[in-house]
């Protein structure tokens, strides 16, 4: 820009940032076995609206919020093992990826969260819109604190003769 303020590239900063520069969220890790109502309690316990089910330190599905609810209004028993109700085999990304992958995959498949694998398949945590947001306002919050609102944009009344 030939005012001497700093150009912010969003396709450069997502494409240059990996996943592995980002705090992933922790989220509870369950076993097929145990039930809904204990995967509820534990979404519960740490304020976060999905957990990762592992076997043999391998992800194998995910739960989330969404779920429950679903799940809630359809009566079923709480009491039924997780694997019953599950998403098996999410999508996930591993800490290699790109900031840019993980919007693409979001986008795509309409995710809000996706699950971060290591090398071992073994997963490490949850990556959410919320997360990277927060890391683009972090890297320029001078460009995005400094915009003006919708409502200044906008002619509320006409102008002149």
């Amino acid at each position: 820009m030939s005012d001497g303020s700093v150009e912010f590239d969003l396709r450069r900063l997502l494409s240059e940032t990996h996943v592995s520069e980002l705090t992933l969220t922790v989220v509870p890790l369950l076993s097929p076995d145990q039930t809904l109502e204990e995967a509820a309690a534990a979404m519960r316990e740490v304020s976060h609206g999905s957990a990762l089910v592992c076997q043999n330190d391998q992800l194998v599905g995910i739960i989330t919020e969404r779920d429950l609810l679903r799940l809630l209004a359809e009566s079923t028993d709480f009491n039924s093992p997780v694997s019953e109700s599950m998403t098996t085999n999410p999508q996930t990304l591993s800490t290699d990826d790109t900031l840019l992958d993980a919007v693409r995959l979001m986008d795509q498949g309409g995710y809000r969260r996706l699950p971060i694998v290591g090398n071992d398949a073994c997963a490490v945590g949850v990556i959410d819109v919320k997360t990277v947001m927060n890391y683009v306002v972090d890297q320029v919050p001078t460009t995005v604190y400094n915009q003006a609102s919708n409502a200044l944009l906008s002619v509320s009344r006409a102008e002149g003769a």
